[in-house]
């Protein structure tokens, strides 16, 4: 069995998409968060851990107790977790902060870790030819979009969630490019910014590339590769989850 890397390592990974995965990944998922407890000192969630993410005032999802727990426990064991919203959790609220300890973000993130210049984001919106996604971004960050949606019965409102997950996913992007070499190509321009590693998901394909002394790198996702990064002495590498 593959084991995390120990003491003072920074875990960050992506595209978990709980909700739209299989029970036995989800528990993948969690296995994996109770080995982060034993070595991390801080991880980062970066987008799409939920297929579908809405806070309403005072009604939470019970399909997601099980990991909101493990995340609660590992905040509360003093691992620092950081979560950047992606393109199917972007309706974050208060609740994951105040009640789980996960300090919410929208990136992207630029951060110092272990004497390394990072900027991390999901990636969603990021190319220019994503023109079907950054329009359908625009209107689901409507403020009364969002007041109506918390009118709606929750057990509605997830099946109107789901397709809207859909949508997102096939939001009407252009055939004619690859996105996987379109966010490594993005991702090494952005290295030529002055940055030492960007990391990205979204694309759900997993990719490390080394540029002279910095890196890019693609997370790929818990839906088929089960990949992270993990860094450690300074250094980021990609791993598999193999349970």
């Amino acid at each position: 069995m593959h084991r995390i890397q120990p003491a003072q390592t920074v875990l960050v990974t992506s595209d978990v998409h709980l909700g739209a995965i299989s029970s036995e990944q989800e528990q993948a998922f969690r296995a994996w968060l109770k080995q982060a407890a034993e070595v991390a000192s801080r991880i980062v969630l970066n987008g799409d851990l939920f297929d579908f993410w809405f806070e309403y005032r005072s009604v939470i999802l019970r399909q997601h107790y099980r990991v909101l727990y493990e995340l609660s426990a590992l905040a509360e064991s003093g691992t620092r977790i950081v979560y950047l919203a992606g393109n199917h959790d972007f309706w974050l609220g208060s609740f994951l902060d105040e009640q789980v300890g996960i300090e919410t973000k929208y990136g992207p993130l630029e951060v110092n870790l272990q004497d390394k210049r990072f900027f991390i984001c999901h990636g969603d919106g990021m190319i220019a030819k994503d023109w079907g996604y950054r329009m359908m971004r625009k209107i689901l960050h409507n403020r009364f979009l969002i007041r109506s949606f918390q009118l709606i019965h929750p057990d509605l409102g997830v099946v109107l969630g789901k397709r809207i997950s859909l949508l997102s996913r096939d939001h009407g992007a252009p055939t004619d490019w690859d996105p996987h070499l379109a966010f490594r190509d993005l991702g090494v321009s952005i290295l030529k910014k002055g940055y030492d590693v960007v990391v990205f998901g979204h694309n759900h394909c997993p990719d490390l590339q080394q540029v002279d002394d910095k890196v890019y790198i693609n997370l790929g996702d818990w839906v088929e590769h089960f990949t992270y990064g993990v860094l450690s002495e300074g250094k980021i590498e990609l791993k598999w989850y193999e349970g």
